[in-house]
């Protein structure tokens, strides 16, 4: 028999829609600049960059970028906001350099 169909990029806790995707990520490649006038509960803006030629989901404070998203849901997300789903993603911990942040659809 061939694999089981589940795939190791989906979500482990399966969302239908975009409007109930929700997760916690630490966030990748974070700015020491911006992480460092972080606190818990900021909220940060999720949106599209371009560096080169690759398409990247980061977070941005103020229009700074603090980092990027890299998660199992990345896939879903960047398809939800390719259809104009807008995100948010709120700080729950600033530690070390290390910014743990909670992504949710506005």
């Amino acid at each position: 028999m061939s694999g089981s169909g589940v795939s190791y990029l989906g979500s482990s806790t399966p969302t239908t829609t975009c409007a109930a995707l929700q997760f916690d990520t630490q966030l990748a490649s974070p700015k020491a600049a911006v992480v460092a006038q972080l606190k818990q509960h900021d909220i940060l803006t999720v949106d599209f960059a371009q560096p080169g030629n690759q398409q990247v989901v980061v977070a941005l404070w103020q229009g700074a970028e603090a980092g990027s998203i890299v998660d199992p849901h990345l896939i879903q997300l960047r398809s939800c906001m390719s259809q104009g789903e807008m995100y948010e993603a709120r700080v729950l911990h600033v530690g070390g350099g290390q910014v743990r942040v909670r992504v949710y659809h506005i």
